[in-house]
């Protein structure tokens, strides 16, 4: 302990002994030139179309609507109407009655299969004279 304070005391009466330099970071003269700046008689306007965002390609930001409606599908009618439940009941039937009606109508019937084969037999024989 008594070493530290005594190196201490030492460096202390070497920085104090030495000689102080004095140093120049900055130029003291002035070297920039000085410039009036003039407002212009008329300040030049950009025309933008009615319809300029669109041309511009900004879209606006997502509405917290449009970020649920991503998420979840018809939520914004359940909040806006919370007791439509007969509505929705019905929505849901009517496409579940139109998917087994497209279902249905992409299935080939009998005698659409039935003219398929006689023809693809058709084929096979001019194929084999």
């Amino acid at each position: 302990m008594l070493s530290l304070l005594f190196s201490l005391v030492l460096t202390a009466d070497t920085l104090q002994s030495a000689p102080a330099v004095a140093r120049v970071d900055t130029m003291q003269t002035d070297t920039l030139r000085e410039v009036t700046v003039r407002p212009l008689k008329e300040l030049p306007t950009v025309q933008f179309p009615l319809q300029g965002t669109i041309n511009l390609g900004i879209q606006p930001p997502p509405t917290i609507l449009n970020i649920l409606e991503k998420r979840f599908p018809g939520i914004q009618d359940k909040i806006m109407h919370p007791t439509a439940f007969k509505a929705r009941r019905r929505e849901k039937r009517r496409k579940r009655c139109l998917k087994t009606l497209e279902d249905y109508d992409k299935v080939k019937t009998f005698d659409e299969l039935l003219r398929e084969a006689y023809e693809r037999q058709q084929q096979e024989q001019e194929a084999n004279r």
